[in-house]
């Protein structure tokens, strides 16, 4: 393989044992599966997953769901985001929970279901401050919606869609910048007081969820009957400043394909972004952006090589890149391997220190990395 990812099943097993010694006795792990498990596979990690006692998973989309069912998962499958009223009867042949994102997609979702006999279970989302999708919930109209979207459809009835749970989404439960906390708590508020609202009304709301991977350390009062788990079970604190230990289950590597010695003066890559200072001994490797490693690393980022930092330099092709080996020591030739994420010698590097370097985040790069990244389970 030009590149590859190694997944640690067992380490994997215990993040899902450190996530659920700090859960209260019945709240529940949804396993975040999105963007194929954040880059690991997610066929292949919802089903270990499942091995592990997680009987919820969460995605984005029909077409993530239909890839777990089609795979044979059994289990609880969410689809987080908007899901269009065509796709109702579809969601409720393969027992697939969707996100209720507003009345308008309530009402379409209802009508595409309607005379089809199937049944259709929904969550219904509230938009407490993400403003993303929702129902909004800050005035007295509407908390009325809300209710009245349960009174027709929280409990088993004729048009065969039920209101099954209720969740929200802090937006900044991971940060530190001032202002977050308040913020996150405001969003908890709000959901609270939907949550009590519905009680004063005698209305079950089903399963409530609102925390994600940084809430779930940081805000124990958040977690409720479940609690959606994305990066914590890769192995990635998000909230730094309550952190849990968790290490990461993945590594990327490639491998040198070509050695060349280079002048000075001499170019690499397209647009000649770096030109030789002097005589430099330089390794094409095995993966490019079309794989997932971003071009904005270009010139900037690092691989390891026999535990030390090899630069990247020029600009990362789409299959290939090149790193300066001038000063590797220890044997470097063909098929030698190359770290991208995880551990050399002493060194390790993570998704985080990439992120840093081209600056972006954690999630960006593992969930971009390639299907045609060859995945190696252990």
């Amino acid at each position: 393989m030009r590149t590859w990812l190694e997944v640690d099943f067992d380490r994997m097993k215990k993040n899902v044992d450190v996530v659920r010694g700090v859960l209260p006795e019945g709240c529940d792990i949804i396993a975040v599966v999105k963007a194929n498990a954040y880059g690991h596979g997610d066929v292949a990690v919802a089903k270990k997953l499942r091995e592990f006692g997680v009987h919820r998973f969460a995605v984005a989309c029909m077409s993530e769901a239909l890839i777990l069912r089609n795979a044979g998962l059994d289990g609880e499958i969410i689809i987080l985001g908007n899901t269009e009223g065509p796709d109702a009867v579809t969601a409720a042949e393969n027992d697939i929970t969707l996100a209720c994102t507003g009345p308008a997609n309530l009402k379409a979702l209802a009508g595409y279901l309607a005379g089809s006999g199937k049944k259709l279970k929904v969550h219904l989302a509230v938009n407490t401050g993400m403003n993303r999708i929702g129902y909004d919930c800050r005035t007295q109209k509407e908390l009325n919606a809300i209710a009245a979207a349960y009174m027709r459809y929280g409990k088993p009835n004729n048009s065969g869609l039920q209101i099954t749970g209720i969740f929200s989404h802090f937006s900044s439960s991971d940060d530190t910048s001032e202002g977050a906390d308040p913020y996150t708590r405001l969003q908890l508020s709000r959901f609270e007081t939907v949550l009590d609202f519905l009680k004063e009304h005698g209305i079950d709301p089903g399963l409530r969820h609102i925390s994600n991977s940084g809430g779930i350390g940081k805000y124990p009062e958040a977690r409720f009957d479940a609690v959606r788990c994305g990066a914590l079970l890769y192995g990635y604190n998000t909230a730094m400043d309550a952190k849990l230990p968790v290490e990461p289950v993945m590594q990327w590597k490639t491998a040198v394909t070509v050695i060349r010695q280079i002048d000075e003066g001499d170019a690499v890559s397209y647009s000649r972004k770096f030109i030789a200072e002097g005589p430099r001994t330089i390794a094409t490797l095995g993966i490019g952006y079309a794989d997932g490693l971003s071009r904005a690393l270009s010139c900037k980022g690092h691989v390891l090589i026999n535990g030390q930092k090899a630069p990247m330099i020029g600009n990362i092709c789409m299959d290939q890149m090149m790193v300066d080996i001038t000063d590797i020591e220890g044997p470097v030739e063909i098929g030698t391997e190359a770290v991208i994420i995880g551990r050399s010698g002493k060194l390790v590097q993570t998704a985080d220190d990439i992120a840093e370097v081209q600056g972006s985040c954690m999630h960006e790069v593992l969930s971009t990395i390639g299907v045609r990244v060859g995945r190696c389970y252990k």
